[in-house]
């Protein structure tokens, strides 16, 4: 599936305002534009600002000719309580606000302009230990293709072993077909496929992936008009009486615990801003980082890959007894199960996880 990213084209306003909304680029964080006062509800934890709720909009074109096509909206992150609403017609629900999901557009699209609506709601002051931000303060893009394809999230990659090397990637699809991969420089491979395809590949003198060589390899999977790009590295963990071990080797893990937001920039997720934060980690000692207390965005995963940073990847802050009055304890037996698939799936190929 190709991705279309949506950043431009939004408006933000406060849910309920009968004025036009502020036009505003993704990643957004809608908090940091509130007045700050001491009666605010979320007081110190929140940085004294005042919460409210918030409705975005912008349109989506779809040509007659592409109607029949697959479209599946991701939002990586909406604080929180999101609502999304396509053509009046509620298309879906997500309590938590750190987790990414996806909203499958066919039952509500219709050729030509269509109404994009996402409530994000935050007046339930206090519901967050930290600075939570407010709004679509992670991306969206548009997810589409047309006939048979590789399914979202559809390749997956781990190590088998390491002397020798081998990986197995698995590719599901849509349809039964012939799936071809490449690996960087090594040969081509394909496979007929029945729903799903596993290749088993041996690579000679691989190059390990650790926090001091952080290498990474090109995966490349095409099926019918399809193609998926996704990196990953060869590494193995193991954990036991010995400690933490990767590749075999006994690591001492020298970590920190960071929360999703990039200081006065507020809750938005800048690649660039996670990039520095991530090196000046790594440039005084740390090897490893703990995302307190959610799911961390793509963004920092990539960034600890390619930076050579181990993660804990850290789904919740609680899980029965409230911490604030309004946090997520609320609907956390209802949606943990959907939340933890859809953090694994997104991590799955990282090798920093």
């Amino acid at each position: 599936m190709k991705p279309t990213p949506l950043l431009t084209g939004w408006t933000c306003r406060h849910l309920g305002d009968t004025a036009p909304g502020k036009a505003v680029t993704l990643p957004h964080d809608a908090m940091l534009a509130e007045p700050r006062t001491a009666i605010s509800a979320g007081g110190t934890n929140t940085g004294w600002y005042e919460g409210y709720d918030y409705e975005y909009q912008r349109t989506l074109t779809v040509p007659e000719n592409e109607l029949a096509d697959t479209h599946i909206l991701e939002f990586e992150g909406v604080y929180h309580n999101a609502e999304v609403w396509l053509n009046g017609q509620k298309a879906a629900f997500r309590p938590y606000g750190y987790t990414n999901f996806y909203v499958d557009c066919a039952p509500y699209l219709h050729a030509g302009e269509n109404e994009l609506r996402v409530i994000a709601r935050n007046a339930d002051q206090p519901n967050s230990r930290w600075y939570s931000g407010a709004g679509i303060y992670r991306p969206v893009q548009l997810w589409k293709a047309r006939g048979a394809h590789i399914t979202l999230n559809g390749v997956k990659i781990r190590t088998l072993s390491l002397q020798p090397a081998i990986v197995e990637v698995r590719v599901k699809t849509t349809a039964p077909g012939t799936v071809r991969l490449t690996v960087d420089d090594l040969p081509a491979m394909q496979q007929e496929s029945d729903g799903e395809a596993v290749f088993t590949l041996t690579l000679d003198n691989a190059r390990l992936w650790t926090p001091e060589t952080p290498n990474l390899y090109t995966c490349r999977v095409s099926f019918a008009d399809d193609e998926v790009t996704e990196t990953f590295g060869v590494r193995k963990v193991e954990w036991g009486t010995d400690g933490f071990l990767l590749n075999g080797k006994r690591y001492i893990i020298q970590g920190a615990c960071i929360h999703h937001d990039n200081g006065l920039l507020g809750a938005v997720c800048d690649p660039d801003a996670v990039a520095r934060k991530v090196r000046l980690l790594k440039e005084n000692g740390y090897n490893a980082i703990r995302s307190a207390h959610n799911p961390c965005s793509k963004a920092l995963l990539t960034e600890c890959d390619r930076q050579g940073v181990l993660v804990m990847d850290e789904y919740i802050d609680h899980w029965y007894i409230h911490k604030t009055e309004h946090d997520y304890v609320d609907y956390f037996n209802d949606w943990w199960h959907q939340d933890l698939t859809d953090m694994v799936e997104k991590d799955y190929n990282h090798p920093c996880v």
